[in-house]
């Protein structure tokens, strides 16, 4: 094969914007028996139209076109999603990762079992857009982990959202 024709199929396999997860972003968010996920960052927008990010831990794949995450009622995000649904949720991860998701969130359980202050929420795929530069590679992305004090508990409300499907 020569390099213009290795060069043509590289092409044809980037993806630009797609109105799903791609299968390799839909694994990465996808993690099985209560794994970490990567962290991601949602970003939401206040009353006011300031906008507002934070990072979350327990954002999970459910199918290429539904995610689903846990939130503190308290938090910022969870207000900003229950008034206005609109978000986008930022995922970098090795080695060619690095995607924005639109869409639309909305609560599924206000009160979790394990926990009444923290909720359920889904959010509706909308676009995933590719923002991956060819010029480079990712060499580590952000994960989360809990606290030990907190590790049962947060293991307990990842399997409860893991186990609403």
């Amino acid at each position: 094969m020569s390099n213009s024709d290795s060069q043509g199929s590289q092409e044809k396999a980037r993806w630009r914007r797609a109105p799903e997860l791609p299968q390799e972003v839909f694994a990465v968010l996808r993690k099985p028996n209560r794994a970490i996920n990567p962290c991601t960052i949602v970003a939401t927008v206040d009353a006011d139209g300031t906008p507002r990010t934070a990072p979350f831990g327990s954002v999970r794949a459910v199918t290429p076109r539904l995610l689903r995450m846990i939130s503190a009622r308290y938090h910022d995000t969870y207000a900003n999603l229950c008034r206005d649904g609109r978000t986008m949720v930022a995922l970098v991860a090795p080695p060619d990762i690095a995607v924005s998701i639109r869409g639309r969130a909305r609560v599924v359980r206000e009160r979790m079992n394990v926990d009444e202050h923290s909720a359920v929420l889904e959010i509706d795929v909308e676009e995933v857009k590719n923002d991956m530069v060819r010029t480079g590679v990712i060499e580590s992305g952000i994960t989360f982990s809990p606290r030990d004090e907190i590790r049962d508990w947060f293991e307990a409300a990842i399997g409860e959202a893991e186990d609403m499907e």
